[in-house]
């Protein structure tokens, strides 16, 4: 098993409010069709900013959390505990020469976004921690590709934002949780395509 790719922590809420008082703002003025590409830049460049100071303050919660390294730990104890396997290695990079021809398969695992995510607008909105991951088995000495998943996983548990903001050690272990039921989910699918000879 191999881990690839860059992860990237988000907070996505969902939300477009400025644009929507822009609309509102420019459907006063005769200049609305000259206005309008500047206020829909505006709107993004207001949109990015919010969100990227969203996800930096949750993501100093969540430092230190490999989110690939959760998501490969549950998957290989997934596969282990089913006994289908002889051997589950973790590699750090992609096995070349020698390495590579002792092995049956290749099982690359990424996770391109996790984090917290708005799942019911409110007062308070609730959120729920998120995981995006993806894996693909290859045949060592085709490189075919005998199966391959994406599962965007998202925690059951709906919460407020102040739960996640108030206590860093909560937040830490709600976003584990999330990423440890990706990794399950992602063997589960792999032994049931085994099992169905897909």
């Amino acid at each position: 098993m191999v881990v690839t790719g860059d992860s990237r922590f988000t907070v996505l809420e969902h939300r477009a409010e400025p644009g929507k008082t822009f609309d509102e703002v420019l459907g006063w003025t005769p200049f609305k069709s000259l206005l309008q590409p500047f206020a829909m830049l505006a709107h993004r460049g207001i949109n990015w900013l919010v969100e990227s100071d969203r996800a930096a303050a949750a993501g100093r919660d969540v430092a230190g959390i490999s989110p690939t390294a959760a998501v490969s730990i549950a998957f290989a104890q997934t596969l282990a505990a089913s006994e289908q396997f002889q051997e589950i290695q973790m590699l750090e990079r992609e096995p070349v020469g020698e390495e590579r021809r002792r092995l049956d398969a290749i099982v690359r695992l990424t996770v391109p976004t996790w984090g917290i995510v708005r799942v019911r607008e409110g007062d308070p909105d609730l959120l729920s921690g998120f995981a995006d991951v993806r894996a693909e088995m290859v045949s060592r000495g085709t490189g075919v590709v005998v199966w391959k998943n994406s599962e965007d996983v998202t925690d059951p548990e709906r919460l407020p934002l102040t739960s996640f903001k108030k206590d860093p050690e909560f937040t830490r272990h709600h976003m584990l949780d999330v990423l440890t039921r990706a990794g399950q989910r992602l063997a589960n699918e792999l032994l049931y395509a085994r099992s169905a000879g897909r």
